[in-house]
């Protein structure tokens, strides 16, 4: 297969570097021609102009940096080019909206389309580890097979390109809000004098601990573990000490505010995962003064 990538940044060129040690035969387009010279090095073909690569491969795979960018290059450029019955892999990370009118035009134009946003690092494009989450038609879908188990470890096939969309931005807001709430914590026990790396250790644990949360959340199963009660008892506790310490911490003061409204409707005696889920079923809602449905369909969390 020969397999065209656009956009030789860190990741583009990691994967370029991975097809190639699986055999694939790659050729490369970036705007800043200096930024392909290591993945040519390894046996990556040049080419200076974009609709000359789309053209003449079988698959194009984007890498590119934003909407912005992609409307100019994919919208604009790779989907005119591209020859009817080819595929377009758009592995750049965009909005689901995005990903959607690709999907549109790519089929007015009779390509095959998979939205492909990818989870990892540079080392997991390098070694073909990223987890991938293409969606798209099931007919796309199966030409890329091939291609995408060189890429990934894991592919989870979402079914369409805004799916696929709003996970990638899911997993990278959880990055955000975990890497906003490890500031505020490791800060307040900064203040107080605690050994940072037994802090840092107590963090990564209830990382992990959190983790055991999976099968709950999947069954929305809010038999008390921990109850909503006992956190939000610990939530005050450590509003308290922070305001002994002079700590802001606005992210601690947002969960607690949210718990606080939460067990007002009769959450307390459940499992404290229960806030999260009746957060996720009340989101769903159209705006216009909708209250929040409890997880157990009993009573309900005021709009927030």
């Amino acid at each position: 297969m020969h397999v065209g990538i656009a956009g030789t940044g860190k990741m583009g060129s990691a994967m370029a570097l991975n097809l190639l040690d699986r055999s694939y035969r790659v050729s490369v387009w970036n705007v800043d021609r200096d930024m392909m010279g290591a993945v040519v090095a390894a046996g990556a073909v040049p080419v200076e102009n974009l609709e000359s690569l789309v053209g003449s491969v079988d698959t194009t795979i984007a890498m590119l940096w934003d909407d912005k960018v992609a409307r100019e290059i994919s919208l604009g450029r790779i989907i005119p080019a591209a020859r009817k019955g080819r595929l377009l892999i758009e592995s750049s990370t965009l909005s689901p909206q995005m990903y959607e009118t690709l999907a549109d035009a790519a089929a007015q134009r009779g390509i095959y389309f998979l939205a492909c946003p990818v989870i990892g690092s540079v080392d997991g494009a390098r070694t073909g580890a990223l987890t991938l989450y293409p969606g798209g038609s099931s007919e796309a879908f199966e030409r890329a097979r091939e291609l995408l188990s060189a890429m990934g470890s894991t592919i989870n096939f979402t079914g369409s390109p805004g799916a696929s969309g709003h996970l990638k931005l899911a997993s990278n807001c959880m990055l955000g809000v975990l890497a906003d709430s490890i500031g505020e914590l490791l800060g307040t026990m900064r203040r107080a004098g605690v050994d940072r790396s037994l802090a840092v250790e107590t963090i990564v644990y209830m990382l992990q601990r959190v983790a055991t949360k999976r099968q709950q959340l999947l069954e929305r199963d809010t038999q008390p573990r921990f109850s909503a009660n006992a956190l939000l008892k610990d939530l005050r506790l450590a509003r308290a000490a922070r305001q002994s310490l002079h700590v802001n911490a606005p992210l601690m003061d947002c969960a607690l505010a949210e718990f606080e409204k939460a067990l007002e409707t009769g959450l307390g005696d459940e499992d404290y995962i229960a806030v999260g889920l009746a957060l996720e079923r009340g989101l769903i809602h159209p705006a216009g003064g909708e209250t929040r449905a409890s997880t157990s369909g009993g009573p309900q969390l005021p709009g927030l």
